[in-house]
C-alpha cells in the first residue's frame, strides 16, 4: 500500500447514529424532532460553535429546556445516554485494527464537541484504537478552517512529516478537496464495502 499514514473521521464513515434520538425517543419524541429541526438543521453555526469548544453541552441542552419546557436533568441524562450507545462500525474497526499491525498509523480527526472527549473516546476506547485522536472541540477551530491546521497536528502526533504518504477518509467533498490541496490523497466515504474493495487496490 502507498500510504504510511491514514487519518479517519468519525460521523458519517466511523458512526452514523445520532445525539438525542435513540433515548428521547418515544417518550419525547416532539423534543428530539424540535432538537432536529431547530439546533442541528436550523442552527448550523449554534453546532459549529459547539464542536469549536465555544459553548458546552451544558449550555446547549440548558437553552433547549428553555425553549422546550423538558426537565434539564431528563435532557441532560438522555443526551449523555444516546452518547454512550452510538454505535461505531465494527467492520471498519476490523480493517482499521488490520492497517495498524501492518505498520500504517491511523489517526481519527473529528469535527465533534466536548463529550466526544469526554464521553465517546472513553466509552470506545478509541485512544487504544487509533494511533492519535483529534477533536476539533479540544482545539478550537474546525477542520476547513486554519487551512486544516487540525490534519497538521493529527499527523504531527503520528510523526508523519510527508503528507504526500498520508490519505484522509471523509464523508464531506470540500473536506478532502481540503486535504488534497495540501498535499495529501484522499478518499470519498459512502460505505464500507466500497472502501474496503477501493483500500485493497491501492
Amino acid at each position: 500500500m502507498n500510504f504510511k499514514t491514514i487519518l479517519f473521521d468519525f460521523d458519517g464513515v466511523l458512526c452514523f447514529d445520532y445525539f438525542y434520538t435513540t433515548t428521547l425517543k418515544p417518550e419525547h419524541s416532539e423534543i428530539a424532532d424540535w432538537i432536529a429541526k431547530n439546533v442541528f438543521e436550523g442552527n448550523r453555526e449554534l453546532v459549529r460553535r459547539w464542536m469549536r469548544g465555544e459553548v458546552t453541552s451544558d449550555q446547549v441542552n440548558d437553552d433547549i429546556a428553555s425553549r422546550t419546557g423538558i426537565d434539564v436533568e431528563i435532557l441532560k441524562e438522555a443526551f449523555e445516554e444516546s452518547v454512550r450507545l452510538m454505535k461505531l462500525d465494527d467492520q471498519l474497526l476490523a480493517l482499521i485494527n488490520t492497517l495498524r499491525k501492518q505498520g500504517t498509523k491511523v489517526g481519527l480527526v473529528t469535527d465533534n464537541m466536548d463529550v466526544f472527549s469526554e464521553i465517546t473516546v472513553k466509552n470506545n476506547n478509541l485512544s487504544q484504537k487509533f494511533d492519535a485522536v483529534v477533536n476539533s472541540a479540544d482545539y478550537g477551530f474546525l477542520k476547513k478552517e486554519q487551512n486544516g491546521r487540525l490534519f497538521d497536528i493529527a499527523l504531527e502526533k503520528l510523526g508523519e512529516k510527508n503528507i504526500s504518504k498520508s490519505l484522509m477518509i471523509d464523508n464531506q467533498s470540500d473536506v478532502i478537496e481540503l486535504y488534497e490541496k495540501k498535499g495529501g490523497r484522499g478518499f470519498l466515504y459512502k460505505n464500507f464495502v466500497e472502501f474496503k474493495n477501493w483500500i485493497k487496490s491501492q
